[in-house]
């Protein structure tokens, strides 16, 4: 009895452990597998550049950081600012003197004592600081400087994420001199990465709009979906090149590296799939694991010879202490994913998916329990 509990335990224990799943008939098609390089397009990347020549005072964000869209992220010294908002006081100082001198020629065109070519005069000098002071306006504007809040010159101003996303590389050291234009960082949006394969031009042709694959990241593989089959050939490789877009990514995930690509391409043809973590060697052999059914059990039990009863009831003990789960030989025909495609298992038929270890031991401890 003691025997019989303490062979239950580990079965109690896993019990939770372990998953049961239904073999699936699902469409596989010709597997190739090749290299890809992560990337993103164009618009799903941002420069920030210095729009005046200047010094780099200060770095808000670091590489890696998330930022949001109108968040600050560098604070630039400049010279050239410094005497762009100088201009600006002094023309809306003289806006407000060329406006009293108007005021002024307007009251004496009235009465007389001012010719209207003098009137004229006073309007054209008014429009012309006007239309520099709209222009100082417009740059200040531009490098986020409301003008109408400047009482003073000013040589210092701040560059604001365009939209949001994470800080992908700072070209520029702090405390460095920089042109108007330079950039100084990167920011990359991270709602869409993408894979570009290269791929046999053979293979490539044979691309349709339903074609998937998955990328393996990390010894992890992530799904992706055909986008488009890109005009130019690499030359290095000479081979195509086919962007898809990942359905699914990691948290952490390295620009421009290069991966491994499987991309299954017609013609499609049916087969039994199931779940990669399924597989197991046992004996020098894949296997799966799945139920053994009680008229198995019962069809071992008669064909011990009858014994007496004192054996009879260890024969009894001995069948109580089977594992309900026996290994099956499957083969192996193709992995797609976190799937394989296999021959052994017939549609619909139950199999363990998960808690295989817990499985594969238990029939290792009933093997050795049978020696003794």
């Amino acid at each position: 009895m003691t025997k019989y509990l303490l062979f239950l335990l580990p079965l109690w224990a896993f019990s939770n452990e372990i998953s049961i799943s239904h073999a699936q008939m699902k469409p596989l098609g010709k597997i190739v597998k090749t290299n890809a390089q992560i990337t993103q397009l164009s618009d799903q990347k941002q420069e920030i550049v210095s729009r005046l020549p200047g010094h780099v005072e200060n770095y808000f964000v670091t590489t890696g950081q998330k930022v949001k869209k109108g968040e600050k992220v560098v604070l630039i010294e400049s010279i050239s600012l410094s005497k762009m908002s100088a201009e600006y006081v002094a023309l809306r100082q003289q806006v407000k003197a060329a406006r009293e001198q108007l005021e002024v020629t307007k009251k004496l065109y009235k009465k007389g004592l001012a010719s209207q070519n003098e009137l004229n005069q006073k309007i054209i000098a008014l429009e012309k600081i006007l239309a520099k002071q709209n222009a100082l306006v417009s740059q200040l504007k531009s490098l986020g400087i409301k003008a109408s809040d400047l009482k003073e010159a000013t040589d210092k101003f701040v560059l604001y994420a365009h939209a949001s996303g994470v800080v992908g590389e700072i070209f520029v050291p702090l405390h460095s001199n920089v042109n108007a234009e330079d950039a100084l960082m990167s920011i990359v949006n991270r709602s869409h990465y993408y894979a570009v394969a290269y791929m046999r031009i053979n293979d490539a042709m044979k691309i349709t709009s339903k074609t998937t694959g998955f990328v393996t990241i990390a010894n992890k593989q992530y799904p992706v979906h055909f986008v488009q089959l890109l005009p130019n050939i690499d030359e290095e490789t000479q081979r195509a090149k086919v962007l898809f877009i990942m359905m699914k990514y990691p948290k952490n995930i390295l620009i421009h590296a290069f991966t491994q690509i499987d991309i299954s391409l017609e013609p499609y043809q049916n087969a039994v799939m199931i779940k990669k973590s399924a597989l197991s060697l046992f004996q020098g052999e894949w296997v799966v694991f799945v139920e053994t059914h009680e008229d198995e059990k019962e069809g071992k039990a008669d064909t011990h010879p009858k014994k007496g009863n004192s054996e009879r009831e260890g024969d009894n003990d001995e069948a109580e202490e089977e594992v309900p789960y026996a290994p099956k030989v499957v083969q192996i025909i193709a992995y797609n994913g976190d799937e394989v495609a296999i021959k052994g298992l017939k549609p619909n038929e139950e199999y363990v998916s998960d808690g295989v270890y817990y499985v594969k031991s238990m029939l290792l401890k009933s093997a050795i329990g049978d020696g003794d």
